[in-house]
């Protein structure tokens, strides 16, 4: 498949992706400005010429733009000034100050920097509880794929297709759990309860005889979903988020340390394939599982200590608790400025490598 064609073909589930996530992000920080009576001004998923949008009752320009490719919440005072038609700058007044977000405390500006990427990883976390409510939770299935010649399972008869119901008597759904209630100990004769060609036997495993460390034997053939409660639902779903943000700031730490390439990221290109790839071979799960990891992804990437990213903006509050007055606007913008650069080097690279790959420099 060309680029152009893949490109083509995968754009809408990429960019349904896109915005969703940019429109959760920006909500965060929307929220939390207004509840910390903040005015905002703008309220935009996007950028460049605007092509949908609305005023609300507050004043806020709630608008959709030409490139999707992220966005922007506008907080009135950002900077503790204004400029007038001319260009002229202007201290804000007294009751200016009150709804500027330069004037608000450092926490409250922490609070509200923060709410953007603590809202991506906690959607996340809400679509993976939801998915595993309503489509079931992934397990790996208690049918045996697999037995060991020679092994305790064997020696029980086991075969595989079983599928086991019980051990000593307790209900299981998932291998994980027939394993470990056969590993709280080893010296023993364990039941199992299997369904073999639509028929339940009973038979004996003797785990006496199997070697200090050894398995009985037996291995999961397949996955499968398994109906859950709320509460399983959502402790499952803070397990999976956990390990996603554990994952990614590995994933971070290993390409900052050169363990890992840059290459191993995705850009927009890659991600669109993915996207697309997800929707069209199988199905809207896999493209809402694809669209809670990717929250989660740019939570804790928001959260990295580079300027024009929330964790930047944090840094520098940080910073002015410390020294007890803000950085002066030059090194804020010239920190900016860096922080700008070294992301659009890195996005070009990328997408570069990206755009490689799909042939679009006659390479394979």
């Amino acid at each position: 498949m060309s680029w152009v064609s893949a490109i083509a073909a995968y754009s809408l589930p990429f960019l349904g992706v896109v915005l969703v996530i940019t429109l959760v992000h920006e909500l965060g920080h929307f929220i939390v400005a207004r509840w910390r009576g903040v005015r905002v001004e703008a309220f935009s998923v996007g950028f460049g010429r605007e092509l949908l949008g609305f005023t609300d009752r507050h004043g806020t320009r709630f608008k959709l733009c030409l490139l999707p490719l992220g966005g922007y919440v506008k907080m009135f005072g950002e900077q503790g000034f204004m400029r007038d038609a001319k260009g002229r700058i202007r201290l804000l007044e007294r009751h200016e100050r009150e709804r500027s977000f330069f004037h608000k405390s450092i926490g409250e500006r922490a609070a509200i920097v923060f709410a953007g990427p603590l809202v991506n990883i906690v959607f996340g976390g809400v679509v993976l509880a939801l998915l595993v409510l309503f489509v079931g939770m992934p397990v790996q299935s208690p049918t045996i794929g697999k037995v060991v010649a020679g092994s305790p399972a064997a020696a029980a008869g086991l075969q595989a297709g079983d599928r086991v119901l019980a051990v000593d008597g307790e209900p299981v759904r998932r291998m994980d759990t027939v394993l470990d209630a056969i590993a709280r100990d080893s010296d023993r004769i364990v039941a199992l309860d299997v369904r073999r060609n639509a028929r339940e036997i009973r038979l004996t495993l003797d785990l006496r005889p199997m070697a200090d460390g050894a398995g009985p034997g037996i291995a999961s053939g397949s996955r499968e979903r398994i109906s859950v409660d709320p509460a399983t639902a959502i402790v499952e779903s803070a397990r999976m988020t956990y390990g996603f943000a554990v994952a990614s700031v590995a994933g971070i730490a290993e390409i900052a340390t050169g363990q890992r390439h840059l290459d191993e990221l995705a850009g927009p290109v890659r991600i669109a394939e993915i996207s697309g790839k997800a929707f069209v071979e199988r199905g809207f799960v896999a493209l809402m599982v694809l669209m809670a990891v990717l929250s989660v992804n740019v939570g804790i990437v928001n959260l990295l200590p580079i300027p024009v990213l929330d964790g930047g903006h944090l840094v520098f509050l940080g910073i002015e608790a410390v020294r007890s007055r803000p950085l002066s606007p030059r090194v804020l913008k010239f920190c900016s400025l860096g922080g700008l650069a070294a992301i659009l080097i890195i996005f070009v690279l990328i997408t570069g490598h990206d755009l490689a790959r799909l042939g679009l420099f006659g390479l394979d």
